[in-house]
């Protein structure tokens, strides 16, 4: 496991902070958000109506290290400021592009992200950092350098976020794909790979 430093914005002081980015969700990991995530999204989906729901709030990541682990292909992330878990990615190198330019090239396909309760502007105002999705869409687009992808990445987006992946992160909206629950199909070109990371 290989831990790499990185930068996170407090709201509160308007400072840059140091944080951690691991490429290994460990046990440690992982019951860091089994005390302090899972709690707090258990509350929000008590107090809030449907709508308000966080849309990952049912995600269970102990179930979800156990599913990947075994397999080849997949890498995990996490993301630790101050003691506590910040943020989570799972990624895979195993799928191909669709976009016509680039079409049928291997990509690094982002599975899941999330970031914790109190860094989401809509479950706390101000949310504690900003930064954390930023610094995975980089982590992934470095581990698809690191093995050759020329930085191509996918995902398919939650509804709340494809603003994020469109206009914050520039990706290409490829529109909602039937086979994946109507989620929304995004994918990043090597062109706008070395664009967010000129900019970030």
């Amino acid at each position: 496991m290989n831990e790499s430093q990185v930068y996170l914005l407090d709201s509160d002081t308007n400072e840059v902070v140091e944080a951690s980015l691991f490429d290994e969700v460990t046990d440690d990991h992982l019951a860091l958000w089994d005390t302090s995530w899972a709690p707090l999204m258990r509350a929000h989906r008590t107090n809030l109506p449907l709508s308000d729901t966080p849309e990952d709030s049912h995600w269970n990541w102990k179930h979800k290290a156990n599913s990947w682990r075994s397999l080849l292909g997949y890498q995990s992330f996490a993301l630790v400021c101050e003691g506590e878990l910040q943020g989570l990615m799972l990624t895979n190198d195993i799928t191909s592009a669709r976009l016509l330019d680039q079409f049928g090239k291997p990509i690094v396909y982002v599975q899941f992200v999330a970031t914790a309760p109190w860094n989401r502007p809509e479950l706390q105002d101000p949310p504690k950092y900003r930064g954390v999705g930023r610094t995975f869409i980089l982590a992934a687009i470095q581990t698809s350098l690191d093995i050759g992808y020329k930085g191509r990445l996918g995902l398919h987006s939650l509804p709340k976020a494809e603003g994020f992946y469109r206009d914050k992160c520039g990706f290409t909206v490829l529109g909602p794909d039937s086979s994946h629950q109507n989620l929304t199909y995004c994918e990043m070109t090597e062109t706008q790979a070395e664009n967010f990371r000129r900019n970030h």
